[in-house]
């Protein structure tokens, strides 16, 4: 029966979960879902434009909103819209920054986390009570599934916060020895030019060795070429 050299009671029989494993798979979800939502609302901001310049400005929502006056609110659907944007750039690379510092199991990685789906949750709580009085219905359907999503997450959070505190990493974990080697990318080590020195030795030994081996087969055959001599002259 092997041993995991990590965990030195594993085995194929009992397997032994790795300490904080909930945090870094949560870090590889944040890293997912925050790429998505920067990618999906870059393309609304850039792409909307394309379609036509009424559809970009939206000037009719520009009417209904929260506060001021008739016809000219302070806080309109269509500031709304542009607000909701930005924001969901700004959560989406968020998300993936929290989510590389949980995989990297940084102590204060879930505590951003905590903090930043909480921000987010309650953003879109907000944005949704807006669209549903006065914004679109897309509007209103984005804003809450936005809502339900960093809902979900604030709790995947707190449960990776409390990972976190009741078996905290050892201080200094994710700092790399003083003989650590940055290899040269995830195919090789070295940068090309120690490998072509490295094969160029090689070479050299590997020729060494061949030239080694034809003056022993040189000697061998003046040796018998001489006995042959000896051997006719004896005649």
């Amino acid at each position: 029966m092997s041993e995991d050299p990590i965990n030195p009671t594993a085995s194929p029989d009992n397997p032994v979960q790795p300490p904080r494993a909930f945090t870094q798979g949560l870090g590889q979800v944040f890293q997912v879902i925050g790429v998505v939502l920067f990618l999906a609302m870059m393309s609304v901001c850039c792409g909307s434009s394309l379609l036509s310049k009424d559809f970009a400005t939206h000037t009719d929502f520009t009417r209904t909103g929260w506060g001021g006056r008739e016809g000219a609110p302070d806080y309109s659907a269509q500031r709304a819209l542009t607000i909701s944007l930005f924001s969901g750039v700004f959560f989406g690379l968020a998300l993936a920054g929290v989510g590389l510092g949980l995989q990297a199991e940084h102590r204060n990685a879930p505590w951003f986390a905590v903090t930043a789906t909480a921000l987010g949750a309650a953003f879109w709580i907000v944005h949704t009570i807006f669209a549903a009085q006065f914004g679109s219905i897309l509007f209103l359907l984005t804003a809450a599934s936005l809502a339900s999503l960093f809902l979900v997450l604030l709790i995947l959070s707190i449960s990776a916060l409390r990972e976190m505190r009741r078996d905290p990493p050892a201080p200094g974990h994710e700092i790399l020895p003083g003989d650590y080697k940055v290899p040269y990318s995830h195919y090789h080590e070295d940068p090309p030019e120690v490998r072509l020195a490295r094969e160029l030795e090689q070479r050299r030994q590997r020729l060494a060795v061949q030239q080694k081996e034809l003056q022993m087969l040189e000697d061998r055959m003046n040796k018998r070429i001489e006995e042959e001599r000896r051997a006719k002259g004896d005649q």
